[in-house]
């Protein structure tokens, strides 16, 4: 049997997301610029004065713990053939985009300033970032994967009869 490539591909996409920031803001104040990416390890600095909560939450962890084994459920669900591995690591990988998006939403709503997932005002913007999306990319695929049917390896054409003898 043939490893399921797109489930590996699922996993691998897992682990990107992991790399890249999940929540970007972009403030202007007092003529400079300032940005902050949210990662699910850390945030990027944003001067405290402006008032924006940006600090690490209990979300960001679970979410890093969830993508963590949604990857490696997705490559080994690929590697074994187990589609309940695949839908796992699927289930785990949609999990984690929820939990990032509802935990953030819930801590910007104590902040100063009205912000959301998505918002932007009087020199501010902010959006759910490459990361994230690339989490969800990965959930679709996986769940894509665990459908699939194994495909079969090619098998060796039997070997050729021996000669006859007269």
């Amino acid at each position: 049997m043939k490893p399921n490539i797109t489930g590996i591909v699922g996993g691998v996409l897992a682990f990107v997301s992991l790399a890249l920031p999940w929540w970007t803001i972009t403030a202007s104040a007092w003529g400079m610029t300032f940005s902050a990416d949210m990662y699910l390890y850390q945030v990027s600095d944003l001067p405290s004065s402006l008032g924006i909560p940006v600090e690490q939450g209990w979300f960001m962890w679970l979410a890093l713990v969830l993508v963590l084994f949604s990857g490696l459920l997705g490559i080994v669900g690929s590697l074994k053939l187990d589609s309940k591995g695949l839908l796992g690591g699927g289930i785990l990988a949609l999990l984690s985009v929820i939990i990032f998006a509802v935990g953030l939403q819930i801590q910007l709503s104590t902040a100063e300033m009205t912000l959301g997932l998505f918002s932007s005002g009087e020199g501010y913007l902010t959006y759910l970032s490459f990361g994230f999306w690339i989490a969800l990319v990965a959930a679709i695929v996986m769940f894509v994967a665990s459908r699939k049917k194994p495909a079969e390896a090619a098998a060796f054409p039997p070997p050729p009869p021996p000669p006859a003898v007269y």
